[in-house]
């Protein structure tokens, strides 16, 4: 049941307009990164070949940060949708595990998060490809730092985003308090962002991003053009605890969700008070017959 309720999901929010629209979009931004300088993200190129390794490290990072927004419209939509749907009693009436459920419609939205970040690879390659990039300053295509960016980062940071936001779109039912979390989210994010910069221990300032940039920067600060253009990430010491970390954040997050989560079509927030109005409405208009009959 899981595994259909997982496909289902990507089915159904592959069909929206949402997904297609974040596709072009990230394309088009990754695109003019790699073939302008008036695009930037993460930082200018420099003289570093435009496909290089470390560009494409440092985009996808930078990408995942941008696409938070994004990301939390798929997995909050999931769990929401049946209570503005009003399809919550339906599911709910079934014989379905609570743990198929919820881990069904997370992981179903969370692969489309995913699935969009295709784009942004393609966005690098095609761009690469572009005849007015000046020929050395374009290296040879390699599968292996989109492999490593998205292992290191896109899957990750897109889990940890995801499960917070898909826990508090879970606990309030209002797709209104879930993006205030966003916004809560990115102030404390940049003002941690402030503080960590002025850090002597550089560890701390490291594990302090949620999304693996800074310990990415801490661990490449040092190396040459040459490193850049052609070099793997290591995989160890602040990037590895900044990882392990923030992973664990999201796996706490989607265990709270677990053990808050009950099958009940009450719901709160809007979609409760809607039922409230509804069902007023209803005793309004049944009372109505009834005092005409008795007068």
């Amino acid at each position: 049941m899981l595994l259909r309720i997982l496909a289902f999901e990507f089915r159904y929010q592959l069909r929206q307009p949402l997904f297609w629209i974040a596709f072009a979009l990230f394309f088009l931004l990754t695109f003019g990164a790699i073939t302008t300088d008036a695009v930037t993200l993460g930082g200018s190129i420099g003289s570093v070949n435009r496909n290089a390794p470390f560009v494409i490290l440092q985009m996808m990072a930078v990408m995942t940060a941008i696409g938070t927004f994004l990301t939390t419209a798929f997995v909050a939509n999931s769990i929401h949708r049946d209570y503005e749907c009003r399809t919550d009693g339906l599911f709910f009436s079934l014989p379905l595990k609570k743990r198929d459920y919820l881990l069904g419609r997370f992981a179903g939205s969370l692969l489309l998060a995913i699935a969009v970040f295709a784009s942004v690879m393609l966005g690098v390659w095609v761009g690469s490809l572009m005849p007015w990039l000046e020929p050395s300053r374009v290296g040879p295509t390699m599968a292996g730092p989109y492999i490593e960016a998205m292992l290191i980062f896109v899957v990750p940071n897109l889990f940890m985003s995801g499960a917070l936001f898909f826990s508090l779109a879970t606990v309030t039912r209002s797709m209104l308090w879930t993006y205030v979390g966003v916004v809560v989210f990115f102030v404390g994010y940049g003002i941690a962002s402030v503080f960590a910069a002025g850090l002597e221990n550089q560890m701390v300032a490291a594990l302090a991003d949620p999304y693996g940039i800074g310990a990415f920067e801490l661990v490449t600060r040092y190396w040459t053009v040459s490193e850049k253009n052609t070099a793997s990430l290591p995989f160890t010491g602040a990037l590895v605890w900044n990882r392990l970390l923030y992973g664990g954040v999201g796996v706490a997050a989607l265990a709270f969700t677990y053990g808050w989560f009950r099958f009940s079509a009450a719901g709160t927030g809007s979609a409760r008070r809607r039922r409230r109005g509804e069902q007023g409405e209803e005793a309004e208009a049944a009372r109505e017959p009834r005092a005409a009959e008795a007068v």
